[in-house]
């Protein structure tokens, strides 16, 4: 006969279906774990992509507010030089030279809005250093 008694037998091989789904149940919880590894991977891939879009288009602006900030200073002082040069007439009527720089910068203001590159402040202004002053 057997010498091994049944319960030892049907013990055992409880034993060895705990012992197995145990060691299944670890191996699909290792894979999970890495599959959620690969996804936090390409998350944080596609974050840093789209953190150097946003760092290059800061970048960008940073520039455009810069030269447009300098485009500000010159045509103030370039006005401020028109008035401080010139008398003003007597019914406050702006001057050609003055009249050129806001319209300079109302098209440099519109050019920047829809995007395209700002032109400069234009030649024809009168400023400072200017052949007219006194």
């Amino acid at each position: 006969m057997n010498p091994i008694p049944i319960s030892w037998c049907l013990g055992g091989a409880a034993a060895a279906a705990l012992v197995g789904a145990w060691g299944g149940w670890t191996v699909r919880d290792w894979k999970r774990d890495s599959e959620v590894l690969a996804g936090i991977e390409k998350a944080t891939e596609l974050v840093n992509e789209q953190l150097a879009t946003i760092d290059a288009a800061a970048q960008a602006y940073e520039q455009e507010r810069e030269d447009a900030r300098v485009q500000t200073n010159v045509r103030e002082s370039t006005i401020r030089e028109i008035y401080r040069d010139r008398p003003v007439p007597a019914d406050c009527a702006v001057g050609d030279d003055v009249r050129g720089v806001l319209n300079d910068a109302v098209r440099s203001a519109n050019a920047r809005a829809a995007g395209e590159p700002a032109p400069g402040v234009s030649a024809t202004a009168g400023g400072a250093g200017s052949a007219d002053r006194p």
